[in-house]
């Protein structure tokens, strides 16, 4: 309630919005079309001046949240992918295994067990997390690390700890880390010209796989998203944004974008940088695509999202989700409807459905 309150007041004070009596008259084709009621128009802006026109093709939310409930099942009967998926240290080792690029875990702990070069060192004070870490910078040359919860996502508890102040740190990353587990991950160096956008933030590519009964691989849909302000990282949920990107090109759309409840944006280029986004080339993005289509082959799942930074040598798997949101991928293709390969997806949904209420 309090979520769709504030969408309400977004769209009220919107400025961009179409004459009213064409968005109830849209609105009201929507109805007919889906048999609800289309609160999805509101809350993908459909009813501004610069929406989409075809937004009939774009998935409402009950029809999102049946395939939602579909994918969970489907990816459901692969329990130990899913278990190597929902676990970083088991992902990072399975990626080691298959040689597939991805940043290093230079050591990594379980609550107040920590593991570096094959041995073991127990943690109880900030003096020792100190000493632990200064050892591990020395060590492995480096003078910043990621922290990483092993389960989790959406960038929440990841902490970025500094040698230069780690001291002032310490207390803050004792209590994280001794009361959960966490991988202590290399910071990618992202390309430079990535780095033009935002240079703060690690800013990933999420594409999204689809795997046919033939086993055949299909990119669903692919965005960028973009750190903001001081943030570490780029998720819409720590208050980045995304900007869909032309799969057929490997160039991003025009406009950047990110949920009512998560601040409206809606602009065509960087908040804090000013850089344009349309028509931006990503680096190495054929390598990207065959990086995905490659790793997705091993990760045998049904709808997957693949997280993937750029470096200088080219693109590395961040993550993989096995239960992705599909939502913004859809904008890079106008709407799913618009795509052929859907239809075996929403066929797969509705089989699910019949199944489930006989």
């Amino acid at each position: 309630m309090k979520d769709n309150l504030i969408r309400l007041r977004y769209f009220l004070k919107d400025s961009h919005k179409k004459p009213y009596h064409i968005i109830f008259k849209e609105l009201l084709q929507l109805w007919i079309i889906k048999k609800h009621f289309p609160y999805h128009y509101i809350g993908r802006f459909f009813y501004r001046k610069d929406a989409p026109t075809n937004f009939k093709d774009y998935l409402s939310v009950q029809e999102y949240n049946q395939l939602m409930e579909s994918i969970a099942s489907r990816n459901l009967k692969h329990p130990t992918i899913n278990s190597i998926i929902l676990d970083k240290l088991f992902f990072y080792f399975y990626c080691l295994e298959h040689k597939i690029p991805t940043p290093k875990v230079i050591s990594y702990n379980f609550k107040k067990s920590f593991f570096f070069n094959e041995q073991t060192f127990t943690i109880n004070s900030s003096s020792e997390l100190i000493d632990y870490f200064l050892m591990v910078f020395k060590s492995a040359n480096i003078s910043s690390i990621f922290l990483k919860p092993t389960q989790g996502g959406q960038g929440k508890g990841i902490l970025l700890l500094n040698k230069a102040t780690i001291r002032e740190q310490s207390s803050q990353v004792l209590e994280a880390l001794i009361n959960n587990s966490y991988i202590h991950q290399e910071v990618v160096i992202q390309h430079s010209e990535v780095n033009m956008i935002h240079n703060k933030s690690i800013n990933t590519i999420r594409l999204e796989t689809f795997i046919d009964k033939k086993d055949n691989i299909h990119f669903l849909g692919a965005f960028m998203r973009f750190g903001s302000g001081d943030s570490v990282v780029d998720n819409i949920s720590s208050g980045g944004f995304f900007v869909p990107v032309n799969i057929e090109e490997g160039k991003l759309f025009k406009k950047a974008l990110t949920g009512m409840i998560k601040g409206a944006i809606i602009t065509d280029k960087h908040p804090d940088s000013g850089f344009v986004f349309k028509d931006f080339k990503i680096p190495y993005f054929d390598e990207v695509l065959t990086l995905v289509r490659h790793t997705a082959s091993l990760f045998p799942g049904y709808i997957q999202g693949w997280d993937i930074a750029i470096t200088e040598n080219g693109p590395i798997i961040i993550e993989v989700n096995d239960f992705p949101g599909l939502l913004s991928s859809e904008f890079s293709y106008r709407g799913f409807k618009n795509k052929p390969v859907f239809e075996e997806i929403m066929k797969d949904t509705k089989e699910y459905l019949k199944t489930k209420y006989l």
